[in-house]
């Protein structure tokens, strides 16, 4: 039976990663480096600590990566103001569905609290979910389990009653260590086979989750 459901963010509830790597290609024009797909793609679905990791031990000990990171920041910021936030197909449907059947909507994104609150909010769907945990609500921050057992923890629900939905591979390892079924929303990285492995279920969009819930907890 499934009384629970923890989202992912970026990538999965908002179509925001694609923002996110014009945004890094634009910061690295400007700081005249080079970080190509490859590198971009291994920075989704990690918190800012691994990011900062990922380019010291790329460009050096003594790379600026707040700096950087504010310009991206900076860009990302301005389209969104532009444009608002871009909502991934069935969010809404899903999220009301959850609501209307009593199963409690987390969040678990890398994705520092301040701006998911923020994100979350100017998206009009902060009130649909019991907690929002982020990266810098735990040590070890995804491809680590540790955020999606502390959502479990906070919405007192055990790993097999429970869906994680995920875009990314950092996110769908993080859900299989937590020992929650993980159901594959596809967005921009092309997942492999050693991954796909870890996960229960593929699913074109977030409406397509309904389906699974229902079979799930035999609705006819």
């Amino acid at each position: 039976m499934i009384n629970g459901v923890i989202f992912d963010m970026d990538g999965l509830m908002f179509d925001t990663e694609r923002l996110s790597t014009k945004a890094w290609i634009h910061t690295a024009t400007q700081l005249n480096i080079d970080i190509p797909m490859e590198f971009i793609n291994s920075l989704k679905g990690v918190s800012a600590f691994y990011c900062k990791q990922l380019f010291q031990n790329r460009f050096g000990p003594s790379f600026d990566f707040e700096y950087a990171r504010s310009l991206r920041t900076e860009h990302m910021n301005l389209v969104i103001k532009e444009s608002g936030i871009p909502i991934k197909k069935g969010l809404i449907e899903l999220l009301s569905y959850l609501k209307s059947n009593s199963i409690v909507a987390a969040v678990a994104t890398s994705t520092n609290h301040v701006l998911a609150e923020k994100m979350l909010k100017m998206a009009g769907v902060y009130d649909y979910f019991e907690t929002v945990v982020c990266g810098d609500s735990v040590v070890k921050s995804k491809p680590e389990p540790d955020i999606y057992l502390k959502a479990l923890q906070i919405i007192g629900k055990s790993s097999d009653e429970c869906f994680v939905l995920e875009d990314s591979p950092n996110g769908i390892g993080a859900g299989y260590a937590a020992k929650i079924r993980v159901i594959h929303i596809p967005d921009e990285i092309v997942i492999e086979d050693d991954v796909k492995k870890k996960v229960f279920k593929i699913c074109c969009d977030l409406q397509e989750v309904i389906t699974c819930i229902e079979k799930e907890n035999n609705v006819r």
